[in-house]
């Protein structure tokens, strides 16, 4: 993995820029990404996952970060067809998917994503949400939720995970930036917890 610098700027263009220490460029032709591979498990049930991105290609797929030991074993983050979408596949059964109607092809633009999971909540829209650039998304091309108390495959031992590209078979590479990459484990957290809005109403770290 390389490190393009340690302070990519960030931000609206009508809101200035905004310092990102130990922001990343992702380059498809290297296949570069991170990776970790937890010797336990956390909590599968409840999550938060925040990144900001920023594409510098248009391609099929970019894997943004997801964790996998086979095609059908399987959670990604990712964009597909300039949509983002969160993906669970796990044995032949049928999978809770979210995907934008939204397309993001701006390459100069950066991107505030939040994937929040939280299986436990009673109500079944809740159980699985998507943020961008702090608004929570309502509009989707696919919307399949995740069961009560279901076990995403994020978060369980021994199971590959990879920030930039597809655990089991390297593929699907990113080509871009991410910065402010956390991954909150057994919490349901909101845009907030990572952003605020600045002095133009623009979204901002």
């Amino acid at each position: 993995m390389s490190v393009l610098n340690e302070n990519q700027l960030i931000g609206a263009s009508a809101g200035g820029d905004y310092e990102i220490e130990q922001s990343l460029r992702f380059n498809d032709d290297d296949n570069a990404y991170l990776s970790r591979t937890p010797s336990s498990a956390g909590n599968r049930k409840t999550f938060t996952y925040s990144v900001w991105i920023k594409r510098s290609k248009l391609s099929d797929q970019q894997r943004i970060f997801g964790a996998s030991s086979s095609s059908t074993h399987e959670d990604s983050l990712h964009i597909y067809q300039d949509k983002v979408e969160f993906f669970n596949y796990y044995g032949s059964s049928g999978y809770p998917v979210l995907t934008t109607t939204q397309v993001f092809r701006d390459t100069s633009a950066w991107y505030h994503l939040v994937i929040v999971a939280d299986t436990t909540n009673s109500t079944q829209g809740d159980r699985l949400r998507m943020y961008v650039n702090g608004e929570r998304v309502t509009s989707f091309s696919t919307e399949v939720y995740p069961s009560l108390n279901y076990d995403y495959v994020i978060n369980e031992g021994s199971i590959q995970h990879n920030i930039g590209l597809r655990g089991h078979n390297s593929t699907n590479p990113m080509n871009g930036y991410m910065g402010e990459i956390n991954f909150i484990d057994g919490q349901a957290l909101t845009p907030d917890s990572f952003g605020e809005t600045g002095t133009y109403g623009e979204w901002k770290p």
